[in-house]
């Protein structure tokens, strides 16, 4: 007797495998458990028979609702481990589609991770719960199920917060490229730029805040950074901090900052790709270990 029959568009291995594997557990309740195979189209229809002289009534709906849920646990995880990859890629070429190959695989990579990312409330168990309420509630009242369908029509909340996902992806990939682009052009400003000081040391502080020394710990006197600096003894701007390095144009670039922070400072990663190859980091002396400047006497 066919308790359920799937209807799979893709290899049907994992599922089959799955489906014979968890079945066991009623195979060792003595009921003789069988799962067909048959072909229509492109899809491949798994049936989950049991014979027909073992089932009372009573112990038919036992077997039914056992199936089904194990057959619904199967197919949440395999609609979020296989199935939403397949969506993702459909998602981009069907709304990105104007990007080129490398540039989708960008984006598909980049949903990959923002899916994988803790917190939220659409991680990997989230997405595979709710998967599995919805499968639970079609099973409830079918016995047959097309799992493209099936995600098609009874999963729509789900494929929106992927086109979410897909969206937000493409923001941070043009975000990606606008900046290789900035650190091109800010490289470009430095090549051409004349040296005005060899030695800069540059002190990182909470919340974006810097400090600019030269060689012997002095303030570094510039017009242009006097009057980008008057009255501000911290600048609070990445900006305004890369803007002051590439008038200065320093030979070499000292970073001074503790580990921890060097974590949070967007400013480091800049620093590094725009004065490639002239950037030392320091996080050995007091300016590192303090993080709150040089002090007064210090100063010229």
């Amino acid at each position: 007797m066919k308790i359920l029959s799937l209807g799979l568009s893709g290899a049907p291995d994992e599922v089959r495998a799955r489906l014979q594997r968890d079945c066991r557990t009623l195979v060792q309740e003595g009921f003789r458990v069988a799962v067909d195979e048959s072909s229509k189209g492109n899809y491949t229809f798994l049936g989950c028979n049991i014979a027909e002289g073992e089932l009372s009534f009573r112990n038919y709906e036992h077997v039914k609702n056992m199936l089904k849920a194990y057959v619904a646990q199967i197919l949440a995880e395999h609609i979020v481990v296989y199935e939403e990859k397949k969506l993702i890629r459909k998602i981009i070429s069907h709304n990105y589609y104007y990007f080129g190959e490398h540039e989708r695989a960008a984006i598909y990579d980049n949903a990959l991770k923002l899916l994988g990312e803790p917190g939220g409330d659409f991680g990997l168990t989230d997405r595979s719960n709710r998967i599995l309420v919805k499968l639970k509630e079609y099973f409830d009242i079918h016995h047959e199920l097309v799992l493209d369908g099936f995600i098609s029509f009874r999963l729509k909340d789900y494929h929106d917060r992927l086109t979410e996902i897909v969206d937000k992806a493409v923001d941070e990939y043009m975000l990606d490229m606008e900046y290789k682009e900035f650190i091109r052009v800010l490289r470009y400003f430095v090549d051409v730029q004349e040296t005005q000081v060899d030695e800069v040391h540059i002190v990182l502080g909470d919340g974006d805040t810097f400090k600019i020394r030269d060689a012997r710990g002095r303030n570094i006197h510039n017009q242009y950074l006097e009057s980008l600096m008057i009255g501000n003894e911290e600048i609070n701007y990445e900006d305004l901090l890369i803007s002051a390095l590439i008038t200065i144009a320093p030979q070499t670039v000292m970073l001074h900052f503790s580990s921890e922070l060097g974590k949070t400072h967007s400013a480091v990663e800049t620093i590094q790709k725009v004065f490639a190859g002239r950037v030392s980091i320091c996080r050995g002396c007091s300016l590192c270990i303090s993080n709150i400047g040089i002090p007064e006497t210090e100063r010229n």
